[in-house]
């Protein structure tokens, strides 16, 4: 019992901002720049200030994975000299991110307008780590595989009041969600062909998950000139820490994420933006493991250019947090109801003898306003 104190006083609670996120594939395909992105069906997500900003009624849909590795592409290359350094700092992530929203005007005014929504935003993330489990030689690598599986399904009901002014349009937003969270967690031997298989597939569809109902509050704030050709946005997100419950001595709240955001669309047909989280949050590379946690803060800029029946989208993000990251390149080509959004970075690592990226993704999406 008093190893039991001691080690959870050792651990503590563990605070995971996580990465901020996608959720739609207009912002995706846009570097993630969506805290000041209107006319965005998940406008709540990024921001719920934005909701008081776009008209009409917005639906949307968005399914993506995203795949993240650190210091495992070269595990078929490790020696003695470099095993340890493998085994003390690795991760494998994958992450499936999937959604749908809707806002809808409630009150017109010249003065005074107000706009509600709703949505469902479902994220999965699986990670596997490599542990040591006794004596590492040239020819040997003995290790085990920690797999960890958190859900997160937040469902947010979302109110923005709109105040128009002869010096532009302010908005301020929020979102009351409810969470329910499951995490789970394994630990396997690294033997046989099936190993990693029989890791991935734990990681993503793990039975012993214990569940979590929790709120989460998320506030933003947004300014805008006539036709949106200027944008500014602010937004806080989980602002009151909500606390997950685990399978691990570890315990893991959800800490609050801040970003700011810009957006012109002073060029016909084309809308820009940039975000910048204004602190760093922390990855989520699993629980009951001797990795250290790893901060992102991004940076990103994209671009937009629709032609009524077909949009372009391209994007950039740096993590500053992390140069050895590269750069995250995006990429999107829509036609409305059907979107289908690409990013990948260029930090290069081997795999089956060919160079593959360390992160990669898809999303398919799309959605429709009238």
């Amino acid at each position: 019992m008093k190893k039991f104190l001691l080690v959870s006083i050792f651990f503590g609670t563990s605070l995971y901002s996580l990465e901020f996120g996608y959720m739609g594939n207009k912002a995706f395909g846009m570097g993630g720049s969506g805290v000041a992105l209107s006319s965005n069906p998940f406008s709540a997500y990024y921001n719920p200030a934005l909701i008081g900003i776009d008209s009409g009624i917005n639906v949307g849909y968005s399914i993506g994975l995203r795949y993240k590795e650190y210091n495992v592409g070269n595990l078929s290359n490790l020696n003695i000299e470099t095993a340890k350094s493998f085994l003390n700092d690795n991760s494998l992530n994958v992450i499936s991110e999937n959604g749908i929203a809707i806002q809808i005007p409630l009150i017109y005014g010249n003065t005074f307008s107000s706009t509600i929504g709703i949505g469902a935003f479902y994220t999965k993330i699986g990670t596997i780590n490599f542990l040591a489990n006794g004596n590492t030689s040239n020819n040997n690598l003995d290790a085990k595989l920690i797999t960890n599986g958190l859900e997160l399904l937040e469902i947010p009901l979302s109110y923005a009041l709109n105040i128009s002014s002869v010096i532009g349009n302010f908005s301020i937003g929020i979102n009351a969600k409810y969470i329910n969270a499951k995490h789970g967690i394994a630990s396997h031997d690294f033997s046989g062909n099936n190993a990693m298989q029989n890791a991935f597939n734990q990681a993503l569809k793990f039975k012993n998950g214990i569940g979590t109902n929790a709120f989460g509050v998320d506030v933003g704030l947004a300014y805008s000139l006539p036709f949106n050709t200027f944008v500014i946005g602010i937004v806080g997100k989980n602002l009151n820490t909500p606390n997950i419950n685990t399978r691990s001595i570890e315990k893991l709240s959800l800490d609050s994420q801040y970003r700011l955001g810009l957006s012109t669309s002073a060029i016909p047909l084309t809308t820009i933006a940039l975000d910048l989280d204004l602190k760093p949050n922390t990855e989520f590379r699993g629980l009951d493991n001797t990795m250290g946690k790893k901060q992102v803060q991004y940076i990103s800029l994209g671009g937009d250019v629709d032609f009524t029946f077909m949009d372009i989208k391209l994007g950039l993000a740096k993590n500053l947090a992390n140069g050895a990251e590269g750069w995250l390149i995006y990429g999107g080509l829509g036609f409305k109801v059907i979107d289908i959004s690409l990013f990948s970075n260029t930090n290069m690592t081997k795999g089956n003898g060919r160079k593959i990226p360390t992160e990669f993704g898809v999303k398919i999406g799309g959605g429709f306003s009238f």
